[in-house]
C-alpha cells in the first residue's frame, strides 16, 4: 500500500522554489568569482552573491515559519477538539437545557395571558405570577411538559391558574406585558433549606482544607481589644 501524498501547501512550494533560485544564482556567482581577477568584479559579484544568499535565507526562515505556524494552529485545532469532546454535555445536561428552553416559552406565554386578565390591576396580577413561579417547579418535572405541544402546556397552566381559557387559547396575539411583578418573598422553609446547605458546604470546605472559618468576634465599640 502506497504511502499518502503528504499535504504541501502552494506556499511552501513557492518559497522552496524561490529559495532554489536564488542559490543557482549563488552558485553562477562563485564560479564567476573564482575565475575572475578584476578587483571591481570581484566587489561587484561579492555583492551580488551576498544579497542572493541572504535572500535564500529569508526564504528558508519564512518557509520554516509558515510550517512552524500550521503545526502549532493544528496542534490548538486539536487540543480545541478535545476539549470539545470532554465538555460535551451529557444526556442529563440537554434535558435540563430543554427543560429550562421550554419553562421560559412558556413563562412567556403565561405573562401575556396574565397580564391581559388583570387589565392593570397589579395586586392580582402579583398573585398570578407568583403562584406560576410556585407551580412551574413541579410541573416542569413532568414528562408532558415537554412532550406536548407548546400551546396545549401553556393552555394546561393558564387552566390551573384559573386564567380565562379564550386568553390562553390566543396568547400569541396578546401584547408583552408591561408591568413585572417583584420575586416573592423567601418562605422560612427556604430560608432553612438555604442555610442548611450553606452550613453543609462550609463543613466540607473545613474538612477538606482543615480552614478556620469561624465567624470574628465583635467587640462592643470602644472595648479594649489588645
Amino acid at each position: 500500500m502506497s504511502e499518502p501524498t503528504p499535504d504541501i501547501a502552494e506556499e511552501d512550494q513557492l518559497l522552496a522554489a524561490a529559495a532554489k533560485m536564488e542559490f543557482a544564482a549563488m552558485r553562477h556567482i562563485h564560479g564567476q568569482l573564482i575565475e575572475s581577477t578584476d578587483p571591481a568584479v570581484i566587489s561587484t559579484l561579492s555583492h551580488a552573491y551576498a544579497r542572493h544568499s541572504r535572500c535564500m535565507r529569508q526564504n528558508l526562515a519564512c518557509l520554516q515559519r509558515q510550517r512552524a505556524e500550521r503545526a502549532r494552529a493544528q496542534r490548538a485545532a486539536d487540543q480545541h477538539e478535545v476539549w470539545m469532546a470532554r465538555r460535551r454535555p451529557s444526556e442529563d445536561d440537554l434535558h435540563g437545557l430543554a427543560v429550562e428552553a421550554r419553562t421560559r416559552e412558556v413563562q412567556d406565554a403565561v405573562d401575556r395571558v396574565i397580564s391581559a386578565a388583570a387589565q392593570g390591576d397589579r395586586r392580582r396580577h402579583t398573585e398570578w405570577a407568583h403562584r406560576f413561579d410556585r407551580e412551574a417547579d413541579d410541573w416542569s418535572e413532568r414528562p408532558d411538559w415537554l412532550e406536548d405541544d407548546l400551546d396545549v402546556v401553556v393552555s394546561r397552566a393558564c387552566a390551573a391558574l384559573e386564567l380565562p381559557g379564550a386568553l390562553a387559547a390566543r396568547w400569541r396575539e396578546l401584547p408583552e406585558p408591561d408591568f413585572t411583578p417583584e420575586p416573592a418573598p423567601a418562605t422560612p422553609e427556604e430560608v432553612a433549606a438555604a442555610n442548611a446547605v450553606a452550613r453543609d458546604l462550609m463543613a466540607r470546605y473545613r474538612a477538606a482544607s482543615g480552614a478556620d472559618l469561624a465567624p470574628a468576634r465583635r467587640f462592643p465599640p470602644g472595648a479594649d481589644t489588645s
